[in-house]
């Protein structure tokens, strides 16, 4: 074995000792201070958090091809391979872009919000279709969304190409806003202000179908596979995921244009938007889906959050502690990364004591590997912390 950081990290998971993972930050346009999304896991290349333990710093994904079985257990390894899985943090200053997924599920737990980001609305979120929309049109609004998406993006394409030939391209580049470009033009062309007027009742048609939900911190919002969805601005999350490939349905009214609708690619575009896979979502309101009790006890709750990725190998407790309470996990089987969403406390094992970190952008997260064997969380005051880990059973 060598002697570097890798190797010196490795040796000391092998001895059940646990770990601070560092995240990869990932940057986007729509992102707070540039940095959309902050990845805790062992993705290969340069996207790999890092692990740090004492003076040592090394890319988890070196460090886990090290030591794969101590690290994620190893039935979890024989189950589903070498997966560490994703966790995530999103932190937008501006609405995402509403998508749905074909092919998974996700979770969403919220860890801050910012009104003012919010520009003066409640923050909240995007999940599924309105009642108001469903109640209306029944099994097809799928379709009379499909409808509502191909005109909103062809009055948008309108009003940008007429912008540009009016040679309001620097107001777009400023503003990185196609209506607010608009707002600021169109006093000196009536065409500008005629084709404003057309963008704001198509996107008034497009609002109705969303189902807006308010959250507040602490609130966990699951997204079914197939349900359109859309990060609010000002909300920050802890996503843990399976990866899994997105379809986009609309953006907004950005600039440049990140998604082109169909039949309007422009030269700074990155991906056409799946408006015609509209009809494959969920033509419901979405039912909710609460946490399930796995135990409560002498101050300590626990629950399984909905997710539906068991069988893709990663599963998601919350831990609940009220006052001064201990949690303790013996016989573990899987790595756990740990981080809180409130409160604080600490992981006690075999090998020493580690403070469980908040969830905040950029800021760390505890992995303890399988080879600690058994913990135990000590919290003084109270404490709600997430954790993450493979499932060897699946209920």
């Amino acid at each position: 074995m060598g002697d570097n950081p890798a190797d010196r990290i490795a040796n000391a998971l092998r001895e059940g000792k646990a770990v601070y993972l560092s995240p990869y930050k990932e940057p986007k346009v729509w992102g707070a201070g540039g940095i959309g999304e902050y990845w805790y896991g062992a993705e290969a290349g340069d996207k790999s958090s890092v692990a740090s333990l004492g003076g040592d710093e090394a890319p988890m994904a070196d460090v886990l091809e090290l030591a794969p079985v101590e690290i994620l257990g190893e039935g979890a390894v024989k189950k589903f391979g070498d997966l560490l899985p994703l966790v995530k943090i999103l932190t937008p200053k501006g609405r995402l872009s509403v998508q749905f997924h074909d092919a998974k599920n996700e979770l969403w737990i919220v860890t801050g919000v910012d009104e003012s980001a919010a520009g003066g609305k409640e923050p909240s979120v995007i999940v599924g279709f309105s009642s108001e929309a469903v109640d209306e049109y029944g099994p097809s609004v799928t379709s009379e969304y499909h409808e509502a998406l191909k005109e909103y993006g062809v009055q948008l394409n309108a009003l940008i190409d007429l912008l540009l030939q009016k040679r309001f391209k620097e107001a777009l580049e400023e503003t990185k806003d196609v209506v607010l470009a608009a707002e600021s033009a169109k006093e000196s062309s009536p065409q500008i202000a005629a084709a404003l007027d057309k963008v704001t009742e198509a996107r008034g048609k497009l609002e109705k179908f969303y189902n807006y939900i308010p959250v507040k911190i602490g609130d966990v919002i699951p997204i079914p596979c197939g349900t359109l969805h859309a990060l609010g601005s000002g909300v920050e999350v802890v996503e843990p995921q399976i990866p899994g490939p997105t379809q986009s349905l609309e953006d907004g009214a950005t600039y440049p244009v990140r998604y082109y609708f169909p039949g309007h690619e422009r030269g700074r575009s990155k991906k056409k938007l799946d408006i015609d896979r509209a009809e494959e979502m969920i033509p419901d309101v979405v039912k909710e889906s609460p946490p399930e009790v796995i135990s409560e006890a002498d101050s300590v709750k626990i629950e399984r959050l909905p997710g539906g990725f068991e069988d893709k190998g990663l599963e998601v407790h919350r831990i609940t502690m009220e006052g001064a309470a201990e949690a303790n996990f013996s016989d573990i089987t899987s790595f756990h990364t740990l981080v809180s969403v409130a409160g604080e406390a600490m992981i006690v094992t075999s090998s020493g004591e580690y403070e469980i970190p908040k969830a905040a952008p950029g800021g760390k997260m505890l992995l303890v590997p399988a080879s600690a064997g058994e913990y135990k969380i000590v919290s003084s005051s109270g404490a709600q912390i997430i954790d993450t880990f493979t499932p060897l059973e699946i209920s």
